[in-house]
C-alpha cells in the first residue's frame, strides 16, 4: 500500500488500488491546515478512481473547527460525490468529544451520492465496504 499524505503525529494514509480504497488514520483533528491538505489529497485519490475510504479516527483526539466542518459539508462532500466516491466508513473514536464530531459528519453527508457509515474497527469497516 502506498501513502499519499502524511503529517507525523497528525495523520497517515495508505491506498489499496486493488480494492479502490484509502485508509486515513488520524491521531489529531486539531491541525486545521493538515486536515485541509489531507482532504484535498483525498479528493485527488477519488479523481483517480478510489471509491472507498476508511476514515479511522479510533485513536484521534480533538475536533475539526466549526469552519472546517462546514467546509466538509459545502465543499468536500459535494466534491467526493462529483468524482465517484461510493462509501466512507468512520472507524469510531474512543474520545467522546471526537465521537460527537464524527456523528455530525455522518449526518451532513446524507444528501450526497455516497454512503457514510460507522464501524467499530477496521475489520468491520472492510466488511461493510465489501458490498461496494
Amino acid at each position: 500500500m502506498n501513502s499519499f499524505y502524511e503529517k507525523p503525529g497528525v495523520v497517515n494514509t495508505s491506498l489499496d488500488l486493488i480494492t479502490k480504497s484509502m485508509h486515513v488514520k488520524w491521531t489529531s483533528l486539531s491541525d486545521d491546515k493538515a486536515i485541509e491538505e489531507c482532504c484535498l489529497a483525498q479528493v485527488e485519490q477519488v479523481k483517480n478512481g478510489i471509491q472507498k475510504m476508511y476514515l479511522d479516527v479510533s485513536d484521534a483526539v480533538g475536533v475539526p473547527s466549526q469552519a472546517r466542518q462546514k467546509w466538509f459539508e459545502t465543499e468536500l462532500f459535494p466534491t467526493f460525490s462529483k468524482y465517484g466516491m461510493k462509501v466512507v466508513i468512520n472507524i469510531l473514536p474512543k474520545s467522546a468529544i471526537t465521537k460527537l464530531a464524527s456523528k455530525k459528519w455522518v449526518s451532513v453527508a446524507a444528501p450526497f451520492d455516497f454512503d457514510m457509515f460507522d464501524a467499530a474497527d477496521l475489520k468491520s469497516a472492510k466488511e461493510l465496504a465489501s458490498k461496494y
